[in-house]
């Protein structure tokens, strides 16, 4: 229902609700007024019972207003159309990403891209927007030019969250096991990874386009996305000098990476890869112990790892896990942006 709409009901229920505070409870089976609203928000029945009490509306209405807000702040940082679904890639249908330009300046824009979650085989590129836009927002604050990319799912036959393997890992001390099936498996990961890197090849293209840096490039994501931000810092660079195809020839490799509840799978798609002097780390997880798919020993073993070969890596949490809070006065995000901020050489444009 457009929010329009809600504020016209909202007014003309307004009185009604000032005349009927005293005297006996009003519902949906003694005024008429209240079955209306019932008729058209059915789900503001919250308990279920057929019968829309007055403070059930109230309530359906409170929670309708504070979502159109967050829609709101939401479609704010919406892309314009000619910088949605931006096509990186014609291999897969999901090889698209979406384009935040940078605040105007003289000088190259450092670049911010986020890869979204959900094991490999869910999730979309527009979630970066969810809850007001708050990254992206203190990203392009600090002059970034920030990007969201899509990319192809996992074919479920080799989705290891749904074969089995999740168990092994489990009961392996959350060490990944290293048969032919599980190579098998991790191929098809990589393939995907491989379908990351292209969206940052491309992104550098665009260069003198989109008057961004590509020697500034920081790649974040959130579990899944996790995954393909450190891949995308320790794997092997996909340049590939001799290739005809322009974009193939740039760098895929990031500058800086950023990971958000670090899942199952960082052992055998991470660290594994990971050498001196390589992309810095941050970490940002507050997942519990109780949460199999991203323990905290996923963000503990690949932070251990990067002090091991000496890459600048800050881990923080929220509270629920061993991984230290931010001090009084910061948070996760800050902390975030700080350390892209040194470690790209980029000065605060706030």
């Amino acid at each position: 229902m457009p929010f329009r709409k809600l504020s016209l009901i909202s007014s003309i229920l307004l009185c009604f609700f000032i005349q009927i505070s005293i005297g006996q409870e009003r519902t949906s089976e003694n005024e008429p007024r209240i079955k209306t609203y019932f008729q058209n928000f059915p789900k503001s029945d919250s308990n279920k019972d057929g019968v829309l009490s007055l403070q059930e509306l109230l309530s359906h209405m409170r929670k309708m207003r504070e979502g159109n807000k967050n829609s709101e702040s939401e479609d704010q940082f919406k892309p314009a159309p000619e910088n949605t679904n931006i096509r990186y890639s014609e291999k897969h249908k999901r090889n698209v990403l979406d384009y935040y330009p940078a605040k105007k300046s003289k000088s190259p824009a450092p670049v911010y891209v986020w890869f979204h979650g959900g094991g490999f085989s869910g999730g979309d590129k527009a979630s970066v927007r969810k809850g007001g836009a708050k990254m992206i927002k203190e990203y392009l604050d600090n002059g970034y030019a920030v990007f969201s990319c899509n990319y192809p799912f996992i074919d479920q036959k080799s989705n290891v969250l749904r074969n089995g393997m999740l168990e092994e890992y489990v009961k392996n001390n959350y060490i990944s096991q290293d048969g032919p099936e599980h190579q098998k498996s991790r191929n098809e990961y990589i393939k995907i990874l491989r379908h990351c890197g292209r969206a940052i090849q491309f992104i550098r293209s665009k260069a003198n386009e989109w008057n961004i840096d590509p020697e500034k490039v920081c790649v974040g994501g959130a579990s899944a996305g996790a995954i393909i931000s450190q891949w995308l810092g320790y794997s092997d660079d996909l340049a590939d000098a001799d290739s005809d195809d322009p974009v193939a020839k740039l760098s895929s490799r990031a500058q800086v990476s950023v990971g958000h509840v670090q899942p199952v799978g960082t052992d055998s798609l991470v660290i594994k890869y990971m050498d001196k002097g390589e992309a810095p780390l941050f970490l940002y997880s507050n997942a519990p112990k109780r949460d199999v798919i991203h323990h905290p020993i996923n963000a503990t073993r690949i932070r251990d790892k990067a002090k091991e070969l000496k890459i600048p890596c800050v881990a923080v949490g929220g509270g629920k896990n061993e991984l230290p809070v931010p001090k009084e006065g910061s948070s996760w995000l800050s902390m975030q942006l700080d350390f892209c901020a040194k470690y790209l050489k980029v000065a605060s444009s706030k």
